[in-house]
C-alpha cells in the first residue's frame, strides 16, 4: 500500500473510532459471521438478529402489531409498491424523530421511492461493502474509479471525492474514444486501484480491448466489481485477460445493500447472512422452493430497525443451493436479476438499464414502463400522480438525449403498469427485433 493510501486508510479508521467505533464493530462482526458460519456463537446471533428485528417490528410499527413474532413465516410477503403505499404504518413510531438517511430506489421494476435507514443500518452498510470489497482485492485507501449513471446522482464534493479517493466515471459517456481515454488513465497512474460500475460498463471496455488487439494492461487493478445487471462470463474472462484480475459480480440494491456478493473465480454468490435473511420462494405462493429451484429472492433486513423490511420481495429471482455440494453452505448459484429486454438507441447501441434513472427526478411519475417499437419510436407508458404531468415536454427531450435525437417518443398515461404471472412488472420490453 502506498503512502498516499495508507493516510486515507488509517484516517477513515480513526475518524471511525472518534464517533463511537461502530463501523468497526460492525466489520469484525461481520468478518466472523461470514468466515465462520457453522460456530455455535455465529448461529445463535443470527438467531437474535432475526428475533430482535420481529419483535421490534411488532411492537413499534402499525403494519405489523397483530402478527405473533415467534416465526418469520407469520409474516406477509411484502413488494416495494406495498411499502411505498404503507410506508407510514411500515415505520417504526419509535423511530420518527430519531436522525435517519433516506436511500431512493433506481425502480427498475416500474416504482422508485425511498426508504430510510437510521443510523446504524448505515454503518452496518458501509462495514458489509468494507468487508466485500476487501475479499476480492479492494481496501480502504485504493483509488475507486466507479462507472455509473452519474448524471441522475448526486456528486460527492470535491473533499468527498478526495478522501475516499473515487473517480467518478459516467456511464453514458462510455463511447469508444471515452473508454480509450480511461484505458490511458489507468496505464499512467500509479497507485493501487478498483474499478465498481454497471456490469454493462465493463462489456464496453472489453469490446472496445479486443477490437484494437490490445496488448494485457499493466495498471495495479486490485478489484473490478460488476453490479446492477447480469454479468457476461465472457466479460470476466476478457477482464482477466487484459487486467489480470479475477472480476466478481455483486447483488445489492439501495433499499437494503450488500445482499450477496461473487467469491473470485466462482460463479455462485455467497450470501450476507450477517446482514440478511434469504429466502427463494415461489413464484405463485408465499412458500419456500426446493434447493436448486427458481423462485422469487425474498429477504429480511436484519438491522434496518427504522423501516423493517420483512420479508422484503426484491423483484429480483435466482436459485439457492449448496456450495459444491457442501449441504452446511447455502448459496445463490443462479441471480437472474429482473427479467427486462435491452433497449437500442437509434443508432443501434445497446442502453443500459439504468436509462431508467432518468425518471427518478420527476417525482409526480410512480410508475413506468419503456417499450421499443422499431428502431426510432419508443413508447414511455407512465402513471402520474394526481394525473397531472406538467414536464413532458422536458420529459420527452431529455430522453432524447440518450435514445436519440430522431427518435419518436409517445407518452401513454396508465392507471396501472399491468403485472406479470410472477407478480413483477416489466419496465423495459422491445418489441423490435433489431
Amino acid at each position: 500500500m502506498r503512502v498516499n493510501e495508507k493516510i486515507r486508510n488509517i484516517s477513515f479508521w480513526i475518524v471511525d473510532f472518534v464517533s463511537g467505533g461502530k463501523v468497526k464493530r460492525h466489520y469484525l462482526d461481520i468478518k466472523n459471521i461470514i468466515e465462520n458460519p457453522l460456530d455455535d456463537t455465529v448461529l445463535n446471533k443470527r438467531s437474535e438478529f432475526l428475533k430482535d428485528i420481529l419483535e421490534h417490528a411488532v411492537t413499534s410499527t402499525i403494519f405489523y402489531k397483530d402478527i405473533n413474532p415467534e416465526s418469520l413465516l407469520n409474516f406477509p410477503v411484502v413488494n416495494k409498491e406495498i411499502v411505498r403505499s404503507s410506508y407510514p404504518k411500515i415505520q417504526s413510531q419509535k423511530h420518527k424523530d430519531r436522525k435517519k438517511i433516506g436511500v431512493s430506489t433506481s425502480g427498475s421494476t416500474g416504482a422508485s421511492f425511498t426508504v430510510y435507514q437510521d443510523l446504524n443500518k448505515k454503518a452496518r452498510n458501509t462495514a458489509d461493502i468494507i468487508y466485500f470489497s476487501e475479499v476480492c482485492g479492494f481496501n480502504i485507501g485504493y483509488k475507486l474509479f466507479y462507472l455509473r449513471f452519474w448524471s441522475m446522482f448526486k456528486k460527492k464534493n470535491k473533499f468527498a471525492s478526495f478522501f475516499q479517493n473515487i473517480t467518478a466515471i459516467d456511464v453514458f459517456d462510455l463511447s469508444p474514444d471515452s473508454v480509450k481515454d480511461l484505458v490511458n488513465v489507468l496505464k499512467k497512474d500509479k497507485s493501487n486501484k478498483g474499478m465498481l460500475g454497471y456490469a454493462s460498463s465493463f462489456d464496453k471496455i472489453c469490446k472496445y480491448l479486443e477490437s484494437i488487439n490490445s496488448e494485457p494492461i499493466n495498471c495495479k487493478l486490485k478489484s473490478a466489481i460488476g453490479m446492477s445487471e447480469r454479468l457476461d462470463p465472457l466479460t470476466k474472462r476478457l477482464m482477466k485477460k487484459y487486467f489480470d484480475v479475477d472480476m466478481v459480480s455483486r447483488y445489492s440494491n439501495a433499499e437494503n445493500g450488500m445482499i450477496a456478493q461473487q467469491p473470485n473465480q466462482k460463479e455462485y454468490f455467497i450470501i450476507n447472512w450477517a446482514s440478511y435473511f434469504v429466502e427463494i420462494l415461489d413464484f405463485n405462493s408465499d412458500t419456500r422452493v426446493e434447493p436448486g429451484v427458481l423462485g422469487r429472492i425474498v429477504i429480511t433486513d436484519l438491522f434496518n430497525f427504522d423501516t423493517p423490511m420483512i420479508r422484503y420481495d426484491t423483484g429480483d429471482i435466482g436459485v439457492m443451493n449448496y456450495e459444491e455440494d457442501d449441504i452446511t453452505k447455502p448459496v445463490l448459484t443462479k441471480v437472474e436479476g429482473r427479467k427486462m429486454d435491452m433497449i437500442r438507441s437509434t443508432s443501434g447501441e445497446i442502453l443500459s438499464t439504468s436509462i431508467l434513472l432518468v425518471i427518478n427526478k420527476y417525482k409526480e411519475v410512480k410508475q413506468r414502463q419503456i417499450i421499443q417499437k422499431t428502431a426510432n419510436q419508443y413508447l414511455i407508458k407512465l402513471k402520474i400522480e394526481n394525473d397531472v404531468f406538467e414536464k413532458e415536454i422536458e420529459f420527452v427531450e431529455e430522453f432524447k438525449e440518450y435514445l436519440g435525437e430522431d427518435a419518436m417518443v409517445k407518452l401513454e398515461y396508465v392507471s396501472e403498469i399491468p403485472l406479470l404471472n410472477s407478480g413483477k412488472q416489466r419496465a423495459i420490453i422491445n418489441e423490435f427485433n433489431a
